[in-house]
C-alpha cells in the first residue's frame, strides 16, 4: 500500500480540509500517453498570453506520423489521350472486328500507298475521334507509310498526341485540295461533302486518280440525299467520279463487343476510284 501525505486547513465555515498529495514531482500516469502529450501540447501552442484559446487553424501531427510533401500528379491531357487511343487499338485488333477488316485491308495493300494523309478527325479529347485515329493507326501497322494530319479544330495537345504517335502535322488548311505525287490514302471519315469533291477537283486526270485512295463516307450517298440539279451544282466531281467508284464497306462497329457503339465508322469504306473515266 503506498503512503501519501497530506495537508490539512481550516475553512472559514470551521470545517478541516484535507488534500491528498502524490509523489512529489511526478505527473500523472496519463500525461505519459504519447496522444494525451499532443493534446497538452496543442492546447498551449492554442493558448494567447491573455489565456484565451487562439482561433487560428494549426496544422497538428501525430507522433511517428509526418504529412507527406510529395502529391500524386495529375495525368495530363496528352497522357491521357494517348492511353486512350492505345486502349482502343487493342479493342480493334479483337479477333471478330480484326478478321472482318481483312478485305478492306487488302485493298488498301493492293494500292500500295506511299503516303496517309488524315483529314478531319477532330479533337482527339472525344471518344470518336480517339476510335478514328486507332483505326489508322492499325491500318498504318503493316503498311509502315508517313502520316500527315489537319483538322482545324485540333488544339497544342491534339497535336502533340499525334506527334507521339509519329503523325506529322499538315502547317496550314489545304481545304483538302492536295494534289498526289505519289500514291495517297486520304484518311477522311465523316468529313464534309465539299472536302471529298475537292480532293477529287485536285486530282481530276487519270494519272492522278490513280494515285488517290479514299476511307470515307460513301460518295454514292450524297447522289440519294439531294436533288439531281443540287448534287451537279455542289459536287460536279464526285458527280463525274460515281461511274468509277468501288466500295469496300469497313465492319460493322457492333463487331466490337461494346455496350455503346462509338458511331465512328457509319456509313464510311474504302473507296478506288478508276482511271478509265470520262475526262
Amino acid at each position: 500500500m503506498s503512503m501519501q501525505t497530506a495537508s490539512a486547513s481550516v475553512d472559514a465555515d470551521g470545517f478541516t480540509r484535507v488534500v491528498a498529495k502524490g509523489k512529489r514531482g511526478r505527473p500523472s500516469r496519463a500525461q505519459h500517453h504519447p496522444r494525451v502529450a499532443h493534446a497538452l501540447a496543442t492546447k498551449d501552442a492554442l493558448t494567447t498570453k491573455d489565456g484565451d484559446i487562439s482561433t487560428t487553424p494549426q496544422t497538428s501531427v501525430l507522433p511517428g506520423k509526418r504529412r507527406s510533401s510529395k502529391r500524386q500528379q495529375p495525368q495530363s491531357t496528352v497522357d491521357k489521350q494517348v492511353a486512350d487511343v492505345k486502349e482502343k487499338q487493342l479493342v480493334l485488333k479483337s479477333d471478330k472486328f480484326r478478321n472482318a477488316l481483312q478485305p478492306c485491308l487488302d485493298v488498301i495493300q493492293g494500292f500500295r500507298p506511299e503516303e496517309i494523309v488524315c483529314y478531319g478527325i477532330g479533337s482527339l479529347a472525344t471518344q470518336v475521334s480517339q476510335w478514328q485515329l486507332a483505326l489508322v493507326l492499325l491500318i498504318n501497322e503493316d503498311l509502315n507509310m508517313g502520316m500527315w494530319a489537319y483538322d482545324p479544330v485540333a488544339i497544342a495537345s491534339d497535336c502533340e498526341t499525334l506527334d507521339r504517335f509519329g503523325v506529322s502535322i499538315i502547317a496550314e488548311n489545304e481545304q483538302a485540295k492536295r494534289k498526289v505525287t505519289k500514291r495517297t490514302l486520304f484518311f477522311m471519315p465523316h468529313c464534309e461533302e465539299f472536302l471529298y469533291n475537292n480532293v477529287l477537283s485536285a486530282n481530276w486526270s487519270p494519272e492522278s486518280l490513280s494515285r488517290v485512295l479514299i476511307i470515307g463516307n460513301h460518295l454514292g450517298r450524297y447522289k440519294d440525299t439531294q436533288s439531281s440539279e443540287e448534287f451537279a451544282t455542289k459536287s460536279p466531281f464526285i458527280r463525274k467520279a460515281l461511274s468509277g467508284v468501288t466500295c469496300t464497306d469497313l465492319p460493322s462497329e457492333k463487331l466490337l463487343g461494346l455496350r455503346n457503339n462509338p458511331f465512328a465508322f457509319t456509313d464510311t469504306c474504302v473507296q478506288l476510284i478508276s482511271g478509265t473515266l470520262d475526262f
